[in-house]
């Protein structure tokens, strides 16, 4: 062990430390290097006389250095040579001290080494010299390679880095650190967030996708898309599918869609919510964002092909490997791709009918009449896919644990349901539910509030040096911008002990329901000309399910209960551990 310190603190020191460092250590262990010295780069060459020395009955070697001479090109320069007369008293002196104090003295000398050669370790994480603004505060973690930012833990789920992070900084809305060894920004805070990402396109831009990644999830999609010309085109066109005036034409697929998963609920003692939810948003990823009418035995198999797909984002295997094509993931992403070629086919064949793939197919610009190419259309499918099915079933299912928790909540999602069931004769539509179910409404953002995207928006690179709240964001940095912690600095919501975002304490959708109490920061599909361009589809498919689930089903929590909460450790947003497993009945009410 002794020995292994001196090693490794010669290893450390010799490269990084200056030459009087190197020579006053008296090393007790032979070491040949090269180090730079006046500029130039010179070769050492030890005499060493080794004897042994005890101290308190361990024996071990002392390096007595006669003479150190350094030669600059092979020529011997007089004023550069160290006579042993200076090293040898020295090097007698340090073998005389116990291995415990020279290891500690050995150790503080790296450690000093490595403070003045910060860069060495931290590489491209030195602030922009043009700026007098300050770095954030925070720390980089491991040298080389950072932090973990998807750490968990079941108590509080999935972005707990941030949330530990932000609070050893006070609450800091912007601090720094490393990931994978790129120096990364992480921005809070509604203000903060809008003068960043505002800057799209100009001061920051998405990263690019590993090519496996990219290739499995849309190379010409409009997340990959980095020119703003074209990114305004796409975004103009494939948004035509997700207007208002289409998720109103798209309702009652939706609504087929929730009742059928209801039915299957009541038809079992006890349901995880988790695989509900997510067979109701896979089933809407068919019916309404392709537009297929698969049969009972088929959507099983789309069901599996999509999650083999999905759950291969995060996959080292296929970013980084080649014959990302050739994976399970690849298999499913050819079936789901086959799918939507041939409804292309169809709808060119038949004409319009009402899929957001047919709004993307039959979409023009207003100017010039350019449409999206075959594949344009093919990759902003799957990119809707993608984007809506785990988000949406997440915030389901713990919305239903939210309302598990806090049954007098549901209840009054129940009353407002019965009256408007009197008048609607059970058929919804988009406007109804916007417009004249204000207390469902107030549930359904409370839900986003508390429970929103956990481990930050996807990484942009800073292009250009910017300024936000008197820190500078260097350019080559990543920013990434923390909805979580938006929603929890919240100045109108927040209170000192942070459970106003707790599930247990925090949960009060009447905050919803006055100006007064109103949040004032709520992001929950982002910011700038990246927002979420599902919201309206998302917002939908949540309204219809949770008034449909409030008609018709009664409901215990099986596992969970206010004394006992806890959370997947790996999702994109909190969810229950258990999936949220229920034991639902009919509803006591009828309706007419």
């Amino acid at each position: 062990m002794k020995g292994s310190i001196a090693h490794i603190a010669a290893a450390l020191i010799l490269p990084l430390a200056p030459l009087q460092v190197v020579t006053s250590l008296a090393l007790s262990t032979s070491v040949v290097t090269r180090f730079n010295h006046q500029g130039e780069y010179a070769s050492i060459t030890q005499g060493l006389k080794r004897k042994k020395y005890s101290n308190n009955g361990n024996s071990f070697n002392v390096a007595l250095v006669d003479k150190v001479k350094l030669s600059l090109g092979g020529r011997s320069r007089g004023s550069t040579q160290v006579q042993a007369s200076l090293i040898a008293p020295l090097s007698t002196s340090v073998g005389a001290i116990s291995p415990a104090i020279r290891n500690v003295i050995l150790l503080g000398a790296v450690a000093l080494a490595i403070a003045k050669r910060k860069q060495f370790l931290y590489p491209g994480t030195s602030p922009d010299p043009n700026y007098s603004e300050p770095l954030p505060p925070g720390s980089f973690g491991c040298p080389f390679f950072g932090v973990n930012m998807f750490q968990t833990t079941n108590k509080t789920g999935p972005g707990e880095f941030y949330r530990r992070a932000a609070a050893k900084l006070g609450n800091a809305r912007i601090f720094k650190f490393m990931f994978l060894g790129r120096p990364m920004i992480s921005v809070a805070g509604a203000k903060n967030i809008k003068q960043v990402f505002s800057t799209e396109f100009k001061s920051i831009q998405m990263l690019g996708s590993p090519t496996g990644t990219s290739s499995l999830f849309g190379p010409t999609s409009l997340n990959n898309c980095r020119d703003n010309k074209e990114h305004i085109f796409q975004r103009h066109l494939v948004g035509a599918a997700m207007t208002p005036d289409s998720v109103t034409i798209a309702t009652p697929l939706l609504q087929k869609a929730a009742t059928d998963q209801i039915d299957k609920i009541l038809e079992l003692p006890t349901a995880i919510m988790d695989d509900v939810c997510t067979n109701f948003t896979l089933d809407v990823a068919w019916r309404q964002i392709i537009g297929l009418n698969l049969k009972e035995a088929e959507i099983p198999l789309f069901r599996q092909a999509v999650k083999d797909w999905a759950s291969s984002f995060m996959d080292l295997r296929v970013m980084f490997l080649p014959g990302a094509q050739f994976t399970k993931a690849g298999r499913a992403h050819s079936f789901l791709v086959s799918l939507i070629e041939k409804r292309i086919d169809e709808l060119n064949c038949s004409g319009p009918d009402g899929s957001t793939l047919s709004s993307m197919v039959f979409a023009k610009d207003n100017l010039d009449g350019k449409r999206l190419s075959r594949q344009q259309v093919i990759d902003n499918t799957l990119l809707l896919m993608f984007a809506g099915t785990d988000t949406t079933s997440s915030t389901l299912t713990t919305g239903i644990l939210l309302l598990g928790l806090h049954y007098d909540v549901f209840q009054k999602v129940k009353e407002e349901q019965q009256a408007l069931a009197s008048l609607d004769g059970g058929v919804l539509s988009f406007r109804q539910l916007d417009k004249e179910c204000p207390y469902l409404d107030a549930v359904v953002k409370e839900i986003m509030r508390i429970n929103p995207l956990a481990i930050g928006s996807p990484v942009r690179s800073v292009e250009e040096t910017l300024v936000v709240d008197g820190k500078q964001i260097p350019k080559g940095y990543g920013v990434n911008f923390n909805i979580e912690l938006t929603h929890a600095y919240d100045p109108v919501v927040s209170v000192p002990d942070g459970s106003h975002m707790d599930a247990v304490k925090g949960f009060k959708p009447e905050r919803w329901l006055s100006e007064a109490t109103r949040p004032s920061e709520f992001l929950p599909f982002g910011y700038g000309p990246r927002y979420c361009l599902g919201s309206n589809l998302a917002i939908a498919e949540m309204k219809v399910f949770f008034a449909l689930f409030a008609r018709r089903v009664d409901f215990n929590l099986v596992h969970m209960s206010k004394d006992h909460v806890t959370w997947q450790k790996m999702s994109i947003i909190r969810k229950p551990e258990d999936g949220c497993v229920i034991a639902a009945l009919p509803s006591t009410w009828k309706q007419s």
